[in-house]
């Protein structure tokens, strides 16, 4: 199945149905992805994956096809505990982990509190956020976007998911936040801006926990073999120098990435078969 298209899956955990997609054959390696978005969006990881891992990318809940929670959580603890459940439901006892943004901060929790588990945990839109920059960000990081009947809400959502690849923090115009990129296609915008609409008005659950948990702080604890990508095209970028530069557990080691996707993705494969 490597080379085919990936096969459905649900997950009945209590915490509700869990759907993701599963790929190519061997030992399972999990994919955890950034809110707002859902499994597919780590389609070009898991295709390179899937030479040599059966590969399961998972819908975290209350985004893509998966429930949400059934009471809204105060730390991504809950989303780390349903997704357990989930690889419970599919046979799943150890497993190498790679995660995403708001995935990797979901990964680094069940890192620390089921290390046994995981085989290895790689990771890249990761960093250290100050306190002062996130508290500044929130009021406009996660607009209201529930419907309007005029319909102006579906151009917000638009607009957002336009510079959510020219800019981070995507509202800035300062020069120093703007990404030395092109425009991304108009038919990314779109599948970006649905997966907006798909989480609904509370799209931004997970999102707010996962930004205020970016910190130097929740690699305390890890003690699984780590790989941290520095990928010179992240929007995340200065922020993972940050983390850098703010020290690492032992068990952590940084390997760098060109700023081309295909460079991305080579590294992320290259850090699970060393």
């Amino acid at each position: 199945m490597s080379g085919g298209q990936a096969r459905r899956l649900y997950a009945n955990t209590p915490g509700g149905q869990v759907h993701g997609r599963m790929l190519g054959h061997g030992a399972p390696l999990v994919l955890l992805h950034p809110s707002p978005l859902s499994s597919v969006f780590m389609a070009p990881q898991q295709v390179a994956l899937a030479t040599r891992w059966r590969t399961v990318a998972l819908d975290t809940p209350g985004y893509g096809q998966s429930d949400p929670l059934p009471v809204p959580a105060e730390s991504l603890t809950p989303y780390a505990h349903t997704l357990l459940a989930a690889l419970d439901n599919l046979g799943i006892e150890r497993f190498a982990l790679f995660g995403s943004a708001t995935g990797a901060q979901i990964a680094l929790v069940i890192a620390r509190q089921t290390p046994e588990r995981v085989t290895r945990l790689v990771l890249d839109n990761c960093g250290h956020f100050d306190d002062a920059d996130v508290d500044a960000w929130m009021s406009r990081y996660f607009p209201d976007l529930a419907p309007r009947d005029d319909g102006s809400h579906l151009t917000q959502i638009w607009d957002l998911a336009r510079r959510q690849f020219q800019a981070f923090p995507w509202f800035s115009d300062a020069p120093e936040h703007q990404l030395d990129r092109p425009p991304a296609p108009a038919t990314l915008v779109q599948s970006m801006a649905l997966h907006y609409q798909l989480a609904g008005s509370d799209y931004a659950r997970a999102y707010r926990l996962a930004f205020r948990a970016e910190r130097a702080e929740s690699f305390h604890g890890v003690s699984v073999p780590t790989v941290l990508i520095d990928w010179a095209g992240s929007i995340m970028r200065p922020h993972t120098r940050a983390l850098i530069e703010a020290g690492l557990p032992a068990c952590v080691r940084v390997r760098r990435a060109a700023a081309p996707p295909s460079a991305r993705i080579e590294a992320i494969v290259e850090a699970f078969a060393d």
